[in-house]
């Protein structure tokens, strides 16, 4: 198996653990480069999240107690070298309240600030993309944290490591979580992966985890080229993430704990579309539930358009520094030729104007999908669902997905079928839009890069990211013209995009009562996109 995997991932265009000339393992990106002065600025702006509130899950984790570590960082990390450092130093002071607090006897206190400490550092890691002292040294420490607040937690937290063909060392770093008060028998368990910029030690909450509280286990992992699994040499590939499956299902077979017959997986951003992936290839799974979510074929948009960090991250997950041979690689980052094998009960929830993955392509997958799937649409919210009234308003996605993955567990069915949050929080419910003949197609819009806000005393940008990892960026030229983007990954064949039904006739309620539900249409608004909704009848 192992050489079988090992073929697979070559011919998938896969070069691992190459190296420049200078020893270093950072990820060159053009665009990087040639729009640095931009990157910059919008660092200097808005700091660590000038693209994306990667800080909000983190701190979600955490819990209340970090908000203030959070928004310190937010404040002082205005370059991107600054970030890894920020994070460092809150890390460590964390480690250090816990050791007094345990020497104190103040074991709660202990382990909520081991936990945090954790998240603090595995956040330092991630704008590093190199496998180096320094990485190495955080992920030490993450690791010896978040032992000891296994160690000390209110439930069972096990460190496990599930056997894997072609992994560093023959498996796959995880932490298993049973719920508070587990006195014995099978249970449930959720199966959860990452995002691109998370790690399996925040997936499962200090408070309050919505797993946990609902009665699973929880199997929080990292699958190849994640975290751990890149810094020990295991790197991403579709044939690589199409063991996963079996091979978390087999290890969980043998804990005594887990039902083995109601086993769901669940993943967000990166996670949404390695989810998709894992499910298609393994059916024991009862169901599989995504979010904020990735299914562009070839992660154009992602790779292209929005922050190059994006890109630089999955090329350490891949172990590519080479950015052309990247870019061929990229052509097998596809849920075309698995999606249609999924027959078990599949939901994606996904925000209308998504920057990162345009909104027509989950509507492709859900079409190849053969078994029951529902799609949640919030109105107008980015990838991120935040920000916006319809999420402000209406059901939390994260709880969303919770609650109805918990309802599979429990046997209970659902109609296939569209829900669109409005802006008003409302449940907007109707049949899974059809596709009709197609129509003369749209002339082409270029999707331009996020602008960011100007500096703060309206000076032009000054550089501040880092290539060489010395935190400082090469030597700027006045003029540098951005590189252009390369071409959108190609639509899937076989069929034509076209308009889609409104309205039809709608499914019987009933079968989620906890939302508030709207039985009249809403005021139609003007489409801005390819990618919105339909505004149809509701039910």
């Amino acid at each position: 198996m192992d050489r079988i995997l090992a073929d697979q991932t070559r011919a998938a265009g896969n070069t691992v653990d190459q190296h420049d000339q200078s020893g270093s393992t950072l990820p060159p990106v053009r665009r990087w480069i040639a729009e640095r002065q931009r990157w910059a600025s919008a660092i200097a702006a808005r700091g660590v999240d000038w693209d994306h509130p990667r800080t909000v899950h983190w701190n979600a984790a955490c819990g209340t107690e970090a908000a203030a570590d959070f928004a310190d960082i937010r404040r002082q990390a205005r370059t991107y070298a600054a970030i890894a450092p920020a994070f460092a130093a809150a890390a460590g002071h964390r480690e250090a309240r816990a050791r007094t607090a345990e020497a104190m006897g103040d074991l709660v206190t202990a382990r909520e600030n081991y936990f945090i400490a954790a998240v603090h550092w595995s956040a330092a890691q991630w704008p590093g993309h190199a496998e180096d002292a320094a990485d190495r040294a955080r992920h030490e420490r993450k690791r010896a944290c978040y032992s000891r607040y296994a160690e000390l937690a209110d439930h069972h937290v096990e460190a496990v490591w599930i056997p894997f063909p072609g992994a560093h060392r023959g498996s796959l770093p995880a932490w298993l979580h049973l719920p508070p008060g587990y006195s014995g028998g099978r249970i449930p368990v959720a199966v959860v992966v990452p995002d691109l910029d998370s790690c399996k030690e925040a997936t499962v909450a200090l408070h309050g985890d919505r797993f946990l509280s609902r009665g699973f286990a929880v199997l929080a992992m990292e699958g190849p080229g994640q975290y751990e699994c890149a810094m020990l040499g295991t790197h991403f590939s579709l044939p690589a993430w199409a063991q996963v499956g079996p091979a978390c299902l087999d290890w969980l077979a043998g804990r005594p704990e887990v039902d083995p017959a109601q086993v769901v997986l669940t993943g967000s951003g990166f996670g949404s579309f390695a989810a998709t992936i894992v499910a298609a290839n393994e059916p024991r799974f009862r169901a599989c539930a995504v979010m904020e979510v990735c299914h562009e074929p070839g992660w154009t948009t992602v790779f292209e358009e929005a922050s190059p960090t994006h890109k630089m991250r999955f090329m350490y997950m891949t172990g590519h520094t080479d950015e052309a041979e990247f870019d061929r690689f990229t052509r097998t980052l596809t849920w075309q030729g698995h999606a249609e094998r999924l027959r078990m009960p599949y939901l994606a929830v996904a925000g209308e104007d998504d920057e990162l993955s345009p909104l027509d392509w989950t509507r492709d997958l859900l079409d190849a999908v053969q078994g029951p799937r529902q799609l949640v649409v919030y109105q107008d919210s980015p990838h991120h669902i935040g920000g916006v009234p319809s999420a402000r308003l209406g059901p939390s996605a994260a709880i969303l997905v919770a609650d109805w993955l918990a309802a599979r567990v429990r046997g209970e069915a659902f109609p296939s079928e569209q829900w669109i949050i409005d802006a008003d929080g409302r449940i907007n419910r109707g049949p899974m839009p059809a596709v009709e003949p197609v129509e003369p197609p749209e002339p082409p819009r270029p999707s331009p890069l996020p602008v960011p806000s100007a500096s703060p005393n309206g000076s032009k940008p000054v550089p501040s990211a880092s290539l060489n990892g010395s935190g400082a960026l090469p030597s700027s030229q006045d003029g540098v013209e951005a590189v252009p983007s390369v071409e959108r990954a190609a639509k899937p064949a076989g069929r034509a995009r076209g308009s889609r039904k409104k309205g039809g006739p709608a499914p019987a309620g009933g079968d989620h009562p906890q939302p508030p539900i709207r039985h009249e249409p809403p005021e139609p608004k003007r489409s801005r996109g390819r990618s919105k909704v339909p505004r149809g009848s509701s039910s």
